[in-house]
């Protein structure tokens, strides 16, 4: 959302017309618990978002022993992911959010995968900014917020590839950011990011539907929480 050289009134205007939505309220706005055993849909269970951000799944394995009830399973370099459309309950605009996942792997990603994309909303070319969380080649956390006022990547804690669940949490205030891995503050910056509110679909999994940034291992209760 920005790079487009708007003062701040006309940018979050782009940014309305851009998502045909204005911020939804504050609270759980998605929760994806991921344990479905069966299909091809996953459900958002969120109790306050204003919409239902149901996701389609595309090669992925369900019935995946969880982090407390089911998991899916990405399939690496077969390109699984798990795409939702945008809507108002996914674009923070200027406000505080938090986004997170559950991650369990073994495998670190390689030179010829990329990254594992966790969770993405946008791509560093995408109008109106973006979101990511994703696994680095050396097994570490990354968080990444680009808005209307600056692009910020957090990367910290332990290599996570032990086979254990790991909570990464990405937190965006108005002055500040932070990489918070299994409750743990890992990285934070004082940075005023701006707003983050574009039209691009959120993707868990992989960076897009043409492949790229492949994660290869278990995912659970992904949350977007408007603060």
């Amino acid at each position: 959302m920005r790079r487009l050289g708007l003062g701040f009134g006309a940018f979050a205007v782009a940014a309305v017309l851009a998502t045909g939505s204005a911020r939804a309220a504050s609270g759980t706005a998605a929760l994806w618990h991921m344990d479905e055993s069966s299909g091809a849909s996953m459900t958002d269970s969120a109790p306050s978002g204003s919409t239902k951000d149901t996701g389609t799944l595309h090669n992925v394995t369900v019935g995946q022993p969880g982090s407390g009830g089911k998991a899916y399973r990405f399939n690496g370099p077969s390109l699984s992911y798990v795409d939702v459309p945008s809507s108002a309950d996914l674009n923070p605009g200027s406000g505080s959010f938090i986004f997170s996942v559950k991650v369990k792997f073994t495998v670190l990603p390689s030179s010829t995968v990329g990254d594992y994309d966790l969770l993405r909303k946008g791509l560093s070319s995408t109008s109106g900014g973006d979101y990511k969380a994703e696994i680095v080649q050396s097994g570490k956390a990354l968080c990444q917020w680009k808005g209307s006022s600056a692009n910020v990547q957090l990367t910290g804690g332990p290599v996570l590839n032990n086979g254990a669940w790991h909570t990464i949490s990405c937190e965006k205030t108005s002055t500040s950011v932070t990489l918070r891995l299994d409750g743990t503050v890992r990285a934070s910056r004082s940075v005023k990011i701006g707003s983050i509110s574009n039209s691009a679909h959120l993707l868990l999994g992989a960076k897009t539907t043409s492949g790229g940034d492949q994660y290869q291992g278990l995912l659970d209760e992904a949350t977007i929480t408007l603060t």
